[in-house]
């Protein structure tokens, strides 16, 4: 739960296996096992799932730019928010913010 509550609250920085590790009393090895197991995603995906409902919500409910909603949920390259954001929701976020 320590764990979990540490990525809730830092999703948007640079958040690292080995620092949420720490904070569950885990190597990073047994961290990334149990967290696959229990979470049914690795924690790279689960990070990454979790920046981009955010960034839906950003997109649904404010008029910013979208750069600065993929910087403001945690990528750190606009490129990578795009392909990551097509990959998972089928659509650019473009295309997201105009059909909702």
């Amino acid at each position: 739960n320590r764990a979990i509550d540490y990525i809730h609250r830092m999703f948007s920085e640079d958040v690292k296996l080995e620092d949420v590790a720490q904070v569950a009393h885990l190597s990073d090895a047994a961290f990334s096992r149990f967290f696959r197991k229990y979470m049914g995603q690795t924690f790279s995906d689960y990070i990454i799932e979790l920046r981009l409902s955010e960034a839906c919500r950003l997109l649904l409910e404010t008029d910013l730019p979208i750069t600065e909603v993929a910087f403001s949920v945690g990528f750190r390259n606009l490129s990578n928010f795009n392909r990551q954001f097509l990959k998972r929701k089928l659509m650019s976020p473009r295309e997201f913010r105009k059909l909702h």
